[in-house]
């Protein structure tokens, strides 16, 4: 499912919008959930409490709070999220660039740019975003695999670390590293109880691994090896994409 925001302090407009995108997505088979702002300051409020967005679709000219000064805020919190600017006017464009805006969209916006900003938009994130999903007090849950620092398990509970939250769940870690093998993310198993995210992975020594975050952990003894073997690998190959 995406998780989409509308932002335009034209409550009409803002609702129409909302009608719009629901249409699209639902032509377009995509599961979305949609809440609409009428300021920016609303909307900074909700990611900084932990809102999590895939696409944000931002009216430039807002009283109190613009569009441009709301996604400075947002980036502060959110460096991925696909900040989509709908204006009246394109001489907003150069000053927005700071803020990596996506796409603009020009009012009057016509339904065949809506639709192809929303696909170009949703394959973008599809192609990039790969999604760790897990159930916990009955609730499906999802966090963004490139977001996890690293999973410890102790028994039956996991718990997976990324720089915002810490989130638990009931598993086995073989079983979580098998499944994190199918995407493009490269973790390490370098402890029993431990899998981390190469990609967080702040640089290695022989015992441990220091993450991004100041954590050290651990490598177990009879790891040592080829944990040293698998990250060498791993620094070449994005050596040689550079």
């Amino acid at each position: 499912m995406l998780n989409i925001a509308v932002c335009d302090d034209d409550i009409q407009f803002a609702e129409n919008m909302k009608i719009q995108i629901q249409n699209i997505a639902k032509q377009n088979f995509v599961d979305v959930e949609i809440d609409v702002f009428q300021n920016g300051e609303s909307l900074v409020d909700a990611v900084i409490e932990g809102g999590s967005f895939d696409m944000i679709y931002l009216d430039i000219e807002m009283e109190n709070e613009d569009g441009i000064s709301a996604a400075k805020k947002i980036r502060m919190y959110d460096k991925t999220v696909l900040i989509i600017y709908v204006t009246s006017h394109e001489t907003y464009m150069k000053e927005s660039f700071s803020v990596r805006p996506f796409q603009f969209l020009i009012k009057p916006v016509c339904p065949a740019q809506m639709e192809e900003c929303f696909r170009t938009a949703y394959e973008d994130i599809s192609s990039s975003d790969s999604y760790f999903r897990y159930k916990y007090q009955r609730m499906n849950r999802k966090v963004l695999i490139r977001d996890i620092l690293y999973f410890e398990s102790n028994r039956r509970k996991i718990r997976g670390i990324t720089e915002k939250e810490v989130f638990e769940f009931y598993g086995k870690l073989n079983e979580i590293e098998e499944r994190l093998k199918a995407t493009a993310a490269a973790f390490l198993r370098v402890h029993q109880s431990f899998l981390v995210n190469y990609k967080h992975v702040e640089g290695i020594s022989y015992d441990f691994v220091l993450m991004d975050n100041g954590k050290k952990i651990s490598i177990s003894v009879d790891r040592r090896k080829l944990i040293s073997e698998q990250y060498c690998e791993m620094e070449d190959t994005v050596y040689a994409g550079r």
